[in-house]
């Protein structure tokens, strides 16, 4: 039974849009809801895979959670305090707490900036001056997420996806968050560098106690990082549990057939592949320094 105290709790989530109808409809207005009472709960040092198809409105529950939209019904417990209507200072003490990692790397970083002043942004932000100075925090997490510390003075357009990725990951731990939402942030990655990626979040997590709020339409992904999981379908969880429990005994029909679209891997590949990362993790992180 999973006894890790609730970082982060969410209660009857739903969130309408309106759209305003074109040309002679103009006046008339339609209401869309995306999310529809949902509810789950992230535990302290641990990651909740929301996984669903597109338009599932698992990204637009990310957004509520990292309050870059409002909700339009529910609530939302961080660290024991609701936050729901959080604003001035509140939020932004709430946003030392959570950063979100985005899909596409490069759209998420400024092409006009430096990468020091890219992973530093969340520290002006917030006016915080690390006692080592800002340059040395960013230089220290460029080396810690795999990336050459020297290369401060770069901008995002001479990195890989992979790098461009690392970078993201740099800015979300610069203020030090309890929890991180990875919003699709390796699918838009080849599936080696995908792998990497994984194992850096992992390590990341068993390092600093991080707790992810993982969202994903890849089951197989999930798999790797979730230690829970809530299905979405149609802006509802129609099933939620830990890891095991729902891959292994799933309840839900839709469920069922997200698993069964998942491609089976060659049990063999699979272990030249977890040799080859032992490898990597064992001799250094120069692979992961040029390409990842």
């Amino acid at each position: 039974m999973n006894d890790a105290p609730v970082l982060l709790q969410a209660t009857g989530l739903t969130k309408d849009f309106t759209t305003r109808g074109d040309g002679a409809f103009r006046a008339s207005t339609t209401r869309f809801r995306a999310v529809d009472d949902v509810g789950f709960a992230v535990r302290a040092g641990q990651t909740l895979g929301i996984v669903g198809e597109s338009g599932s409105g698992k990204s637009t529950t990310a957004r509520m959670i990292a309050k870059l939209i409002e909700p339009t019904a529910g609530t939302i417990t961080f660290d024991g305090e609701d936050v729901t209507t959080a604003r001035g200072p509140a939020l932004a003490a709430f946003r030392t707490k959570v950063q979100v990692v985005f899909q596409d790397p490069f759209s998420s970083l400024n092409p006009r900036h430096t990468v020091e002043r890219i992973v530093s942004a969340p520290l002006d932000y917030q006016g915080i001056t690390p006692k080592q100075g800002k340059r040395a925090l960013v230089r220290d997490l460029l080396d810690r997420v795999g990336l050459n510390p020297d290369h401060l003075q770069r901008y995002p357009r001479q990195f890989s996806g992979g790098q461009a990725q690392r970078i993201g990951i740099a800015r979300a731990l610069a203020v030090s968050p309890k929890l991180v939402i990875c919003d699709e942030a390796v699918s838009a990655l080849d599936v080696s560098v995908q792998a990497r990626i994984i194992d850096l979040l992992r390590d990341l997590q068993a390092e600093r106690g991080l707790s992810y709020l993982f969202i994903a339409h890849d089951l197989a992904v999930v798999r790797q990082i979730a230690h829970d999981v809530a299905v979405m379908h149609r802006g509802k969880v129609v099933e939620q549990g830990d890891r095991e429990a729902i891959f292994d005994h799933p309840q839900d029909e839709y469920t069922k057939t997200l698993l069964a679209a998942v491609p089976t891997i060659d049990p063999s590949w699979e272990a030249a592949r977890a040799t080859m990362l032992e490898q990597e993790r064992t001799h250094g992180s120069a692979a992961g320094r040029t390409e990842a």
